[in-house]
């Protein structure tokens, strides 16, 4: 009689601590997600189509936490998913990109798109360069220039250049229905694409160059709009420059880079830094504020900045070899040499 006690005690303290209450869920519908990116960006005064993405990241968050809740990979075109009703929060973008890279990706609001700083040895020889390389800034104001402009490199991040990053978020509800039903999305980049070309002599002489510019911003939060997720971090972009023509078939150095942009409300100076370097293995650096020409509103339209301030390439004392100039330079033949290999 005692065991009968004690094995119906036991049942009963298993049923008490064994169940607890949940709340009734609903199973998860099917939707269909369609995305419609735009791939045009102005450029030059004209727009250009950019490649479509490979892969879109969709992802849904809680509209009163912002946690995510799910994730799915899609085409660019979207497809299908299935979601328990409710409301979300939603955020897509493309899964593509190698120097654009996203963190703090688990909340709504968190989740910031950002380059990488360039490495310590890449800063410590553009700062060299800097410092010792021949000035070929113009109307006497090349110390002022060198000082503002090597201060400005060292005490910010040097980044590179953002891969293109297509974005749409907003705020959608999943019905509790039988039927199928449709979100549909837009996505844009948040990315912008500039110009930027700069009249050049002796550009026979030049083997190759690269920009800075300061007053660019770090990154930009995606599940804000557009401008008011950009950060108010100043950094220092780096991008390559080339050799081109004008329309008036003015020999310029000529770089196409994207950015996060400049954020309108953080006063800083826009200062341009060209480094050359030469076919004779020299060093030229080039300062300019360019400030009043980035703002203006052909170059905001446009998004394309044209300085007709000459850049001088000196003749080099012992031009480097090959006969061909920086940008057709020639290459001896390759001298065979047979090596033994022990197998």
């Amino acid at each position: 009689m005692r065991r009968r006690i004690v094995i119906l005690a036991l049942a009963v303290l298993t049923v008490l601590t064994g169940c607890m209450r949940r709340d009734l869920e609903y199973g998860s519908v099917n939707i269909n997600l369609r995305l419609r990116i735009n791939l045009n960006v102005r450029v030059n005064g004209n727009f250009e189509e950019l490649p479509n993405p490979e892969m879109m990241r969709v992802m849904f968050f809680d509209p009163e936490t912002f946690e995510l809740i799910t994730e799915s990979y899609l085409p660019p075109t979207g497809g299908r998913i299935s979601l328990p009703p409710g409301k979300y929060k939603f955020i897509g973008y493309n899964f593509d990109t190698e120097a654009t890279l996203l963190r703090n990706d688990r909340n709504y609001y968190s989740i910031e798109a950002y380059t990488n700083e360039v490495s310590t040895a890449m800063k410590s020889s553009i700062l060299n360069s800097i410092r010792y390389g021949r000035s070929a800034t113009k109307g006497g104001t090349d110390e002022d220039a060198w000082a503002a402009a090597l201060t400005k490199v060292q005490e910010s991040a040097i980044i590179y250049e953002p891969d293109h990053l297509f974005v749409s978020h907003q705020d959608v509800e999943v019905l509790n229905i039988q039927e199928d039903q449709t979100i549909e999305a837009d996505a844009e980049t948040i990315i912008e694409t500039w110009q930027i070309s700069v009249r050049i002599k002796n550009e026979q002489y030049m083997a190759s160059a690269r920009a800075l510019l300061t007053g660019q911003i770090a990154s930009n939060f995606i599940g804000f709009p557009k401008e008011e997720g950009k950060t108010d971090t100043d950094v220092v972009l780096m991008f390559d420059m080339n050799a081109g023509t004008d329309k008036y078939e003015n020999d310029i150095v000529v770089g196409k880079f994207n950015t996060f942009g400049k954020n309108p409300h953080v006063e800083s100076r826009l200062w341009l830094t060209i480094i050359i370097k030469t076919v004779g293995g020299d060093t030229v650096e080039w300062h300019r504020d360019i400030t009043d020409e980035f703002f203006t509103e052909d170059a905001i339209e446009d998004q394309t900045i044209y300085i007709e301030e000459e850049i001088e390439v000196p003749q080099p004392d012992h031009p480097g070899g090959g006969g061909g100039g920086g940008f057709q330079p020639g290459v001896d033949d390759w001298d065979e040499e047979n090596v033994p290999i022990n197998i």
